[in-house]
């Protein structure tokens, strides 16, 4: 029953008179009551890779050029699961932020489809905002 779920899907567009049709080949189907349960489904094999369910990556090193390198190995390892599940993270939606004892502007090279990721000095994450400095504020202060 599931392999014939994921099988011969098509996606329409209609506007007026114009219509065009796609066969879908990755991704789950979107707008069912089985949608979000086969996106659950595939999404665990990203979470077994020990991430969190935002996929907010902390990182530790002794050094800013450890804790890069330690960071752009997870990004691999998440862009070989995306592209073995036929998708791709969209890094222009992707942030990195650098918490570091020292408080000059150090830069952060971090990687995901060999784009460079924008360093932020706040961050948006489940709705807290965080900053460099570790403060948090509500997401209804702002």
């Amino acid at each position: 029953m599931t392999r014939s779920y994921f099988s011969d899907s098509v996606a329409i567009l209609c506007a007026n008179t114009y219509k065009r049709e796609k066969k879908v080949t990755k991704g789950c189907p979107q707008g069912s009551c089985c949608g979000p349960g086969y996106w659950n489904i595939l999404y665990n094999s990203l979470l077994d890779l020990e991430f969190a369910d935002d996929l907010a990556i902390p990182t530790y090193g002794e050094t800013t050029t450890e804790a890069e390198a330690f960071t752009n190995s997870d990004l691999a390892k998440i862009e070989n699961w995306a592209e073995q599940n036929k998708m791709k993270f969209n890094e222009l939606n992707s942030k990195t932020m650098l918490i570091a004892r020292k408080r000059n502007s150090e830069h952060f090279n971090i990687y995901l489809n060999n784009r460079r990721l924008e360093q932020v000095k706040e961050i948006k994450y489940l709705g807290i905002f965080s900053t460099i400095s570790l403060t948090f504020t509500n997401i209804l202060e702002t």
